[in-house]
């Protein structure tokens, strides 16, 4: 099996044809020239396409294998909806950075059995990854002077004619405030682990679902492409905060916080409750607030007859008004 030969690389004019005749895709609410337009400038048939997941298709009679009761325009607004949602997500989760800086940099800071310097070295000797990455960083315009002011650097050629590599020989006089500004969130969460260990105020894998999330909106991914259940098992803490919310059934619990998408939001909004103070949360809260409750609902007849899409937003509404019900 080749994609080469199974997946050629087909025009807008063909894939509106498979879209129509193979898939069972309608253009009620927009011509098919439009649609040309649309997936020759604005985006493309992988990314538009991919929210067909969160159809059904029909499994027997002349229409198998078509999608039910699927429009081009749904494919539309699920993918727009989807932008505005991974710009304030993108937002959140570097609110959440943030806070999980200070958090560390504060309590590490004033624990008086703590040395800052000697934690910061015991970290980076059991992760040498993280020197590694740090190594790459020494020519960065954004992190590469306090690489070079805190480290013991030593240069040589590199590989590649005219380029040089940088060699980290010492990092025991590296502070801790001074590494949280280096390090990737990824690794800001493993020096979080480093120093809380199971005492940690927001647990580690809940943060790991957040930045999962912020991956994969910083990366431009389609975050809601795949609203399916089953998929996931959500952290105790998780679980325990949508348990609070008396408006959501145990079965409702259950069932949303095993959809992917929903857990890592919901792990998201459980970590900005909790970490982020007041004033960024009103702020942002007002965002969120306006793509949810205001945005969303702009093209709500789309989804009204697609039950997968409708409960997963009225799931997450409930989750919002309670975790950010007073900002508003």
């Amino acid at each position: 099996m080749s994609n080469k030969t199974d997946k050629p690389m087909m025009t807008p004019d063909r894939l509106i044809e498979k879209m129509r005749d193979e898939k069972g895709i309608t253009f009620k609410y927009t011509t098919e020239e439009k649609a040309k337009t649309y997936l020759s400038n604005v985006n493309n048939y992988l990314r538009t396409a991919a929210y067909r997941q969160n159809y059904q298709k029909y499994t027997r009679g002349v229409n198998t294998g078509k999608y039910i009761k699927l429009d081009f325009s749904y494919l539309q607004e699920m993918s727009t909806i989807d932008m505005h949602f991974r710009f304030v997500i993108n937002r959140m989760c570097l609110d959440v950075e943030q806070a999980l800086k200070v958090k560390l940099i504060k309590d590490v800071t004033s624990n008086p059995s703590v040395d800052s310097y000697k934690l910061v070295e015991d970290f980076l000797n059991k992760n040498p990854y993280v020197v590694r990455k740090l190594e790459t960083m020494v020519s960065s315009p954004f992190t590469g002077d306090l690489i070079q002011k805190y480290f013991t650097i030593h240069k040589m050629p590199g590989v590649k004619k005219h380029t040089c590599e940088h060699k980290i020989l010492a990092y025991d006089d590296c502070p801790i405030w001074i590494l949280c500004e280096v390090l990737t969130f990824g690794d800001i969460i493993a020096l979080y682990d480093f120093y809380y260990g199971n005492k940690a105020p927001i647990p580690v894998p809940v943060l790991k679902l957040v930045k999962s999330l912020r991956n994969g909106s910083a990366h431009n991914n389609c975050l809601l492409a795949n609203l399916s259940h089953g998929t996931s098992h959500p952290p105790r803490k998780v679980n325990d905060y949508v348990k609070k919310i008396r408006s959501i059934t145990n079965s409702q619990r259950q069932k949303k916080l095993s959809c992917r998408p929903m857990l890592e939001f919901v792990s998201l909004l459980y970590t900005y409750e909790s970490i982020v103070t007041d004033k960024v949360r009103h702020h942002r809260s007002k965002e969120l607030k306006d793509i949810f409750f205001t945005r969303m609902l702009r093209k709500k007849d789309f989804f009204k007859a697609n039950d997968l899409v409708k409960t997963n937003y009225e799931f997450a509404c409930k989750v919002i008004n309670e975790s950010l019900g007073k900002y508003a």
